[in-house]
Formats: C-alpha cells, structure tokens, sequence
C-alpha cells in the first residue's frame, strides 16, 4: 500500500494523496516542486478557459448515408483543422464517430447481402438442400465410386 501525504489541510484532515518514493510529502505539498506545482496549474487553468473552436450552430448537417458521405465530412473536417476553423479535439472525436459509422455501415451492406442471398438460395431447389442443416448423426459422408471403387 502507498504511503501517504502527511501535510495537514487548514481543516487539520492530512492530504489523501500518495507521497512520492523516500519521502513524506506528496508532489503538491514538497516545498522543493513548489515552482513545478504553480507552472502546472497556471498552464492548467489556461487550457481549461480557453474555447474549443467548434462551428457556428447554423452549420448545415452533413449527410452520413454512405462511406463516400462520410469520406467527405471527413475531408472537409481534416480542412477545417488545417485552416484553425476546427479544434483539435473536435476533429479526433468526428474521426472516432467517423470510423464507428463506417463499420456500422459496413456491417448493415453485409446483413443486406447476407439477406438477399439467402432469399435467392431459399427459391431454388439446390438451395433448399445445400442450405439445410441437419444435426451431425444424421450426415453420411458418401464414398467416391470411381474405377478403383469397391466392387
């Protein structure tokens, strides 16, 4: 079990924090990381009050019906980062959405075939026997009959 912090809050509670490797205080309470500590949180709270650049609310919604569709939001996306138009953060989640649509499609073109092939198979005769499944008991394995055959 990690050892913890031993500084005393001004409620007299000790900080629940992990003290770092040999010694008592953790990274936030060591005098020497002091300088370390106050660098981090200003560049913290700067992150943090900047906007994201998003797009204006009037933005048109981009068609997402086919992957050609979504080949386009993604171009246009990658142009808007390109240019500032578009945060950083903004473009990797239309990337991830982006890649989770596709397989989405993807998988819907594949039931959509699955479906019409089995349609088509369950009309002809051959289908019918080729497609029918029976347990495994019940399955002969046929010998082929040929010029070295049996009799």
């Amino acid at each position: 079990m990690a050892k913890k912090c031993v500084f005393r809050k001004k409620n007299g509670e000790r900080c629940g924090a992990d003290a770092q490797t040999r010694k008592d205080l953790c990274v936030f309470h060591d005098p020497t990381k002091a300088t370390d500590g106050q660098r981090a949180r200003r560049a913290s709270g700067i992150n943090r009050s900047r906007r994201a650049v998003v797009l204006p609310k009037d933005t048109p919604d981009h068609p997402l019906a086919s992957p050609s569709d979504v080949s386009s939001l993604l171009a246009q996306s990658i142009n808007q980062l390109r240019r500032g138009q578009l945060d950083l953060r903004i473009a990797n989640g239309i990337g991830y959405l982006a890649s989770v649509l596709l397989r989405a499609l993807e998988q819907g073109t594949m039931e959509e075939r699955l479906a019409h092939l089995e349609a088509v198979l369950a009309k002809t005769s051959i289908g019918a026997d080729v497609f029918s499944f029976r347990p495994v008991k019940e399955i002969v394995h046929e010998q082929p009959s040929g010029p070295s055959g049996g009799n």
